[in-house]
């Protein structure tokens, strides 16, 4: 009877084990099933057209992937063999043993996803991002890493490591809008992939990790840093020797930027950047974007980027002057116009001076003056005593002189004519009242982000800290002594002009397949919050719109002012002459132009350069020409709780 129970038991457990193997068989089977075919991989056919559109979405931007200096399909035996190597250093070392993936390496990424509480990497080879790049989208989840482990290893077993490398190859974005290490190596060097040597081919390498982080164009010293990883992981890999290394660290590279007739290019970038992060990949598949663009707006951004530098050469005539503008709509946050440079192809011509920090002067005592009405401890008539000259300010560690811009001091003025005729001894004093971390945290609130300058031991520049403590930031701070973008600069400013409303800046509005459905569509309203009292916006429109308020430094009648329209403006002036700005807006449009020096700290623009006479010209050409046809006399309704002034 026990005997008997004892078989009846094992054979329950057996029943069970079948049936649990018969399950996990069919799920097995139905996941493979499941997964997209592989075969057929041309590297020749990954083409895909992904063009982008201006708002109306009639005018065409760029077609971008089916242009031989964007992408070039090469054969694996046309790409030098160090190039090979180097992305095998960099990437997958044990890519010809491996089978797709790497065991270890997807252990330790575990480890670090427990560690982190969320997927922050996965331990990829080659042949996962291959499966990745090309069947996937780029979600962080355990599923998808999941098919990206059974894709690679079916590529690998359907595919030869030499297909499956030339597949990888010819799929990857190296940035500067080239796809492929073909197109790569025409567009930085100016040469096939077949004559690249070991320093260049190291340089292309590094860069599809973070394609923009590294482009040696745009960031030099962070692609040279890059370089030497790859170059080091040749030595481990023995591929190269440390004499060989030390060659090709050595060799001086010259890099070309890319050359292309985009219209608004460096918008098309910026879009670029925005679709990548949104985990589209933007020349790969075949994709319609329509943008934020107002292209009659970009046009008229160009000319008068171009005019109005023209006016100014002779102000800095041993340097290289250059200019940008950016505008948006206050209501939503949309880029409406984009101007990185005068020249896209010009020298610097591709750098986007609207995205990278630049000090905006006298530009930033807006943030300044909201964050102390804000704070109640002043109102627009409210005295200032400006003086004495100089203001002498000591800290901790150093003693700093503030001068006026006319070396004057003008006794007591009104809060508002203070803020108006920029004075800077009186800003300080307003500053002061409530402490820089105070208008350094209004400032962030607005998404405006004053860089911290790190230096090396021995003096010299070693990168920005957005997020640096607010005890690192001195009382320059009000006087533009910290550099900001001057993207973020307009947006911040729109904050005021849409009577507190914060909205991120936005490039991209629907981005639909070949077929018409849509992918994504941006919704303005989950982009806005309500960052500051309205009030307090109103009451810095209101300053910064009189022009009885700037009339003593600036005179009546200047270029900040408009007969036609009401229209809010602040200029800017580094202290050397080396950067002018002017800020704009009205309840429709805000904007923002810089002009200034792109060489070293001893090329500046010749004394008196002050932003109303550099760039404020420029800003009130556009106005005038981007609102034609909009009634001048809008403007703001008092936000109950304010309450005119004696």
């Amino acid at each position: 009877m026990r005997r008997t129970t004892v078989v009846r038991g094992l054979g329950a457990v057996l029943a069970v084990l079948l049936v649990i193997g018969l399950a996990a068989d069919a799920y097995a089977q139905s996941f493979f099933d499941s997964l997209p075919p592989i075969q057929g991989l041309d590297s020749a056919t990954f083409a895909g057209d992904t063009v982008i559109t201006d708002s109306t979405g009639k005018t065409v931007l760029a077609d971008v992937g089916n242009q031989g200096d964007h992408r070039v399909a090469v054969k694996l035996a046309s790409v030098a063999p160090v190039a090979i190597q180097a992305t095998v250093a960099i990437e997958d070392r044990g890519f010809y043993t491996n089978p797709g993936f790497d065991a270890a390496g997807i252990i330790r990424a575990a480890f670090d996803n427990i560690r982190a509480g969320h997927i922050v990497g996965g331990g990829s080879t080659i042949t996962q991002q291959l499966a990745k790049q090309q069947f996937l989208t780029p979600d962080q989840t355990v599923s998808r890493k999941i098919k990206e482990l059974a894709l690679a290893y079916e590529l690998s077993q359907t595919y030869s490591k030499d297909q499956i490398m030339e597949l990888y190859l010819n799929k990857s974005f190296y940035g500067s809008q080239s796809y492929g290490i073909e197109a790569a190596a025409e567009s930085y060097f100016q040469l096939p992939a077949s004559k690249l040597d070991l320093a260049q081919a190291a340089m292309l390498a590094g860069l599809p990790q973070a394609p923009t982080e590294w482009n040696p164009v745009l960031h030099p010293d962070a692609a040279k840093t890059r370089q030497t990883e790859v170059l080091q992981a040749m030595v481990r890999s023995n591929f190269i020797s440390q004499e060989d290394m030390d060659k090709a660290v050595a060799e001086k590279l010259t890099y070309y930027s890319p050359t292309n007739h985009y219209k608004a290019p460096h918008f098309v970038d910026y879009v670029l950047a925005e679709l990548r992060q949104l985990g589209f990949q933007p020349g790969i598949q075949q994709l319609n974007v329509q943008t934020t663009l107002d292209y009659n707006m970009q046009t008229i951004g160009e000319s008068i980027v171009s005019s109005n530098l023209a006016a100014n050469t002779w102000r800095d005539k041993r340097g290289v002057l250059s200019s940008g503008l950016v505008a948006v709509q206050p209501t939503t946050g949309d880029i409406l116009a984009m101007v990185g440079s005068p020249s896209y192809n010009s020298t610097g011509g591709q750098i986007n001076f609207t995205t990278i920090p630049r000090n905006m002067g006298s530009s930033m005592k807006p943030y300044t003056y909201g964050a102390v009405i804000n704070a109640r401890a002043a109102t627009v008539d409210t005295p200032v005593y400006d003086g004495p000259t100089p203001l002498v300010y000591k800290d901790c560690c150093n003693t700093t002189k503030i001068y006026n811009y006319d070396g004057k001091s003008h006794g007591v003025l009104p809060l508002k004519k203070a803020m108006g005729n920029s004075l800077n001894i009186a800003a300080v004093k307003v500053e002061l009242s409530i402490g820089v971390p105070a208008v350094l945290s209004w400032m962030r609130n607005l998404n405006v982000r004053p860089r911290y300058v790190i230096a090396n031991p021995d003096g010299s520049f070693a990168g920005y800290d957005a997020n640096a403590p607010a005890d690192e930031y001195g009382p320059s701070l009000t006087l533009g002594g910290y550099p900001i973008t001057l993207l973020e600069h307009v947006d911040g400013i729109a904050t005021y002009a849409d009577m507190g409303v914060y909205h991120s800046p936005e490039a991209v509005l629907k981005v639909t397949d070949s077929h018409g459905q849509v992918l994504y569509q941006t919704h303005p309203d989950q982009r806005a919050r309500q960052a500051i009292d309205p009030g307090v916006a109103f009451i810095m429109a209101q300053i910064m719109a009189d022009d009885q308020n700037r009339c003593m430094i600036f005179g009546c009648n200047s270029a900040l002012h408009w007969k036609d329209r009401t229209v809010a403006a602040k200029t800017g002036t580094t202290d050397n002459f080396k950067d002018a700005v002017t800020v704009a807006f009205t309840p429709d449009l805000a904007v923002g132009l810089w002009v200034g020096d792109i060489l070293g700290n001893s090329y500046t623009m010749v004394g008196g350069s002050d932003g109303v006479f550099v760039a404020s010209p420029g800003v009130h050409s556009f106005v005038s020409q981007a609102l034609a046809g909009v009634d001048g006399s809008r403007w703001y309704t008092p936000p109950p709780g304010v309450a005119a002034g004696p």
